[in-house]
């Protein structure tokens, strides 16, 4: 007899893992192109989860991503897009026009090959005109 799997009252339905149809032959480390379905945008290895992969195909496809890697073939790391996004504008919007005035200047001062004048600091306490008190000189 089949038992029948208790699920509570008000549970969704279960849902059928999708799989991925795909052979055994076409997760090799010199199919790029197969191999980046199964990463990140950032370029690490998805689960199986987000695959679709049976555990088998998953272990072979981490291999064969890793021998790419070693190869050359694939990037360790890919880089971060640059995301808009709405609100406040991040942690990696602040300062960045103090930043980026602060570059300008220094490569207008690197392209003109004259160097940058300097001012000598003006001495208030030491003043020849001014009067002495009395008091101080004792």
């Amino acid at each position: 007899m089949a038992q029948q799997v208790r699920r509570k009252r008000n549970a969704l339905p279960l849902k059928k893992r999708k799989r991925v149809q795909i052979s055994d032959d076409q997760i090799r480390y010199t199919n790029v192109e197969g191999l980046k379905r199964f990463l990140s945008d950032r370029g690490k290895i998805r689960s199986r989860r987000m695959t679709g992969l049976s555990r088998k195909q998953q272990a072979l496809a981490a291999r064969e991503i890793k021998r790419a890697r070693e190869m050359g073939l694939l990037p360790f790391v890919m880089p971060k897009l640059e995301r808009a996004r709405g609100g406040g504008g991040g942690r990696s919007d602040r300062g960045r026009e103090d930043r980026e005035e602060q570059t300008m200047a220094s490569a207008e001062a690197s392209q003109s090959h004259e160097k940058p004048s300097y001012e000598a600091p003006v001495d208030v306490h030491m003043d020849d005109n001014a009067p002495v008190d009395a008091s101080l000189e004792a």
